[in-house]
C-alpha cells in the first residue's frame, strides 16, 4: 500500500495505469443512499482538539495525501489538512469494532461452556465428548476480528505521526515501522518521552504481533480445551496462552497506549 504526500493534486488524483488484465468492474446503478452511523466516543479528543487550533497543519498546506494499493485497485486522496479528521474516524471506527468483537469473544466461550455443562455423553475412559457446530468457528472469527482490528488501528495512528511531528520524518503507515523508526539512529525526532513509551511500554505489542503473523500465514486456530479440578475451564488460543489472558494483556496495553498518545501528541503539537 502507498501512502504518499504530494504537492500537485493533479499528481494525487492521478490513477497508476491500468494492466491489461486488470478486472474491470461495472458501475451499481442507482443513486448512492445516505445513511447515518452513531457518532462513537472520540479516541483522541485531546490530540485532534490540539491540532485543529494548533500550527501543525500549515506545514501541510497545498498539499495532498494519495493513498493507493500496489494493484493500481484502490486509489484515493485528500488535502492533507484533513486527513486527519479522516484518519480520526477510520480509527473511531475500528475501535468501535474491537468492542463489538471484545463482546462476542465473551459470547462465543459462555456458549461453548454451557455446551461442555450440558453434555452427557462420555468416552469409554469417561470424558466427556463434546460436538461443537458453529460456537468454535465463532471464537475464532472473532478473535481474528479483534487481532486485525488492533494492528489496523495501529497502522492508521502511524498515519498520523507526520501531522503530528511535521512532514520531515516521512510517511509511516506502519506503526512497526513507526516504533522501529523512532527508537533507532536515524530518527529526526527529539522526543525523548515518546521514544522511552516505545521501548518499555510495548510488549503486548510484540504478542499481537507474534499472533497476527501466525493467523496471516497459517490461517487456523486449534483451540486447546481444560477443565481444572473445580470444574472451570479455559480455551487457549495457542500452547499455554489462555485466550482471556491474551484478549486482556492486548485489550490493556492497547487502551494504556491510546490514553498515552492523546495526551502526550496533543502536548506535542502545542509545542511546535
Amino acid at each position: 500500500m502507498k501512502f504518499e504526500l504530494i504537492s500537485c493534486q493533479e499528481k494525487a488524483s492521478k490513477r497508476a495505469s491500468i494492466r491489461s488484465d486488470s478486472y474491470v468492474f461495472p458501475a451499481s446503478d442507482g443513486s448512492t443512499v445516505c445513511y447515518h452511523q452513531p457518532l462513537y466516543e472520540q479516541p483522541f479528543p485531546r490530540l485532534q482538539e490540539a491540532i485543529y487550533k494548533g500550527n501543525s497543519l500549515s506545514k501541510l498546506k497545498g498539499r495532498y495525501y494519495k493513498i493507493e494499493s500496489n494493484g493500481g485497485y484502490l486509489h484515493q486522496y485528500y488535502p492533507a489538512v484533513e486527513y486527519y479528521k479522516i484518519a480520526h474516524r477510520m480509527i473511531r471506527d475500528n475501535i468501535h469494532t474491537i468492542k463489538f468483537s471484545l463482546d462476542e469473544i465473551g459470547k462465543s466461550q459462555q456458549a461453548i461452556e454451557s455446551i461442555y455443562k450440558t453434555k452427557d455423553e462420555k468416552l469409554p475412559r469417561g470424558q466427556t465428548k463434546l460436538s461443537f457446530d458453529r460456537e468454535i468457528y465463532q471464537l475464532r472469527s472473532n478473535i481474528f476480528t479483534f487481532v486485525f482490528s488492533v494492528r489496523a488501528t495501529l497502522d492508521t495512528i502511524a498515519s498520523l505521526f507526520q501531522t503530528i511531528y511535521g512532514p520531515q520524518i516521512g510517511q509511516h503507515i506502519s506503526f512497526n515501522g513507526f516504533m522501529k523508526y523512532i527508537t533507532g539512529n536515524k530518527s529526526i525526532i527529539e522526543d525523548s518521552i515518546m521514544r522511552e513509551f516505545i521501548s518499555t511500554k510495548m510488549e503486548w505489542f510484540v504478542l499481537l504481533k507474534d499472533v497476527r503473523d501466525y493467523l496471516a500465514h497459517f490461517g487456523s486456530i486449534h483451540f486447546t480445551i481444560k477443565e481444572n479440578e473445580l470444574g472451570v475451564l479455559s480455551i487457549e488460543i495457542f500452547k499455554d496462552i489462555e485466550v482471556n489472558n491474551f484478549i486482556q494483556t492486548v485489550h490493556n496495553g492497547f487502551q494504556e497506549l491510546i490514553e498515552f498518545l492523546d495526551r502526550h501528541c496533543a502536548n506535542v503539537v502545542k509545542s511546535a
